[in-house]
């Protein structure tokens, strides 16, 4: 169980982090291209691949099925070899993954909290809310009902035409679901707490939000540009701020959103092939991403009607952990007593074929208690190259490895047998 969610975990790290750099590597350059807007976007590529991992991924397969010898010529003519239990450390990494998670989402909650206490009663005015602090907004916050929040002297502070153009910023926020964003992107956070690259990730989104409403801002009012940076440098925020409001903390590069202030906007043909370009980039990533979360085998429906009507016989669930030239298969097959159940795949890197076949007797009683004997078969290419006698506990993890002669893992198969329906 451990193994089936820690394998692609595992994977949805190694995918994020590999988008995380790419997209820290282009963001700037798109930037200057097609204006922030479209950098802004690029950051969809994360939860669309990470979307795109939980989509099935399945190959469909029969099950042959040939009768096996009697189980005592089976026990009598094979080594017999005692399998260890299940590896404790998937339990322990799943553990602490979730711990951690929990953590981070905690302490998300603790901040938001803070957050809005500080803001204190809240008086409505026309559009938006003064908070009874100095040092809290202007920021949009609310998941549901978002609401524009501006500090307690903020008619004092800011001049009229800096006021309107604080509210229109805050405003291009709630257009845009910025807020829906920022809780996608702490959830993120919870999600992979133990990567350093989601923290950068996050501070450099958050950036390329800020500068995407100042450039649509601009956009609207481009003769607003001092005006509007006189507003930046007047914003200031001496608390910690939430992670789910969009809000102008002064941790912001100040010099870098004024400057970006300076730039026009790009003409169509740019904006037209960026967004072309970025459309081909949000389908190669999730289909990237798709294509290497690993296919779990299921039975055909001939099959799966097959195996309901067998009675007579202990039928089996086994949990199955294939691994060969780099690439994982985890099928789940339901088998029969004594009848054999093939698992094939190809291996790309390989380009090798392989077949796995395996048959399921219950264990001398008066030897071993609750424990089945696998009689497997491994051949790649139409030739063999293993075939153990295995001997595990039922909820148990057998393993089979073999390396090839450099020292390489030329397969590890796990498996992992449960009774499924016993005969009376």
């Amino acid at each position: 169980m451990m193994n089936s969610l820690l394998q692609p975990a595992l994977l949805a790290c190694l995918v994020t982090s590999v988008l995380i750099v790419f997209i820290l590597l282009v963001r700037q350059g798109l930037r200057r291209l097609a204006g922030a807007s479209i950098a802004y976007q690029l950051w969809g590529i994360l939860p669309l691949s990470l979307i795109a991992m939980l989509f099935p991924h399945r190959q469909y397969l029969d099950m042959t099925t040939a009768h096996g010898a009697p189980a005592d010529q089976v026990i009598s003519s094979m080594a017999l070899l005692d399998i260890a239990p299940a590896s404790i450390w998937p339990t322990m990494l799943v553990s602490v993954w979730a711990i951690g998670g929990i953590g981070m989402l905690v302490l998300f909650g603790i901040q938001h909290q803070r957050f809005l206490r500080r803001m204190g009663t809240l008086i409505k005015c026309e559009g938006f809310y003064l908070t009874s602090d100095n040092d809290i907004g202007p920021a949009l916050t609310g998941f549901f009902k978002p609401k524009i929040i501006v500090p307690a002297d903020f008619f004092e502070r800011y001049s009229a035409a800096e006021q309107a153009l604080i509210i229109r910023h805050e405003l291009v926020h709630q257009g845009r679901g910025d807020v829906i964003a920022n809780t996608v992107c702490a959830l993120m956070q919870c999600l992979f707490w133990f990567n350093p690259l989601m923290f950068i990730a996050a501070r450099c989104f958050r950036l390329d939000q800020e500068l995407a409403c100042d450039a649509l801002v601009i956009t609207q009012d481009p003769q607003a540009r001092r005006t509007y940076a006189e507003a930046m440098l007047k914003t200031q925020l001496s608390i910690t701020p939430s992670a789910l409001a969009c809000h102008w903390p002064s941790h912001h590069p100040l010099k870098e959103r004024i400057m970006q202030l300076q730039q026009s906007k790009p003409g169509l043909f740019k904006r037209s092939v960026s967004y072309l370009m970025l459309s081909g980039l949000c389908a190669a990533s999730a289909y990237s991403a798709w294509a290497v979360t690993p296919s779990s085998v299921v039975l055909t429906q001939a099959a799966q009607k097959q195996e309901a009507i067998k009675a007579g016989v202990d039928s089996y669930l086994v949990n199955t952990d294939i691994s060969v030239g780099g690439e994982t298969l985890s099928p789940t097959v339901m088998v029969e007593q004594g009848k054999q159940a093939t698992i094939g795949l190809t291996s790309k890197k390989q380009q090798a074929k392989w077949e796995i076949s395996f048959t399921l007797l219950p264990a001398p009683a008066d030897k071993y208690k609750d424990a089945v004997v696998i009689a497997m078969k491994v051949e790649k290419d139409g030739a063999l190259v293993a075939e153990p006698k295995l001997i595990t506990g039922l909820n148990q993890t057998a393993t089979l490895q073999k390396e090839t002669p450099d020292k390489q893992l030329d397969f590890d198969i796990k498996m992992t047998v449960n009774l499924a329906k016993k005969t009376n």
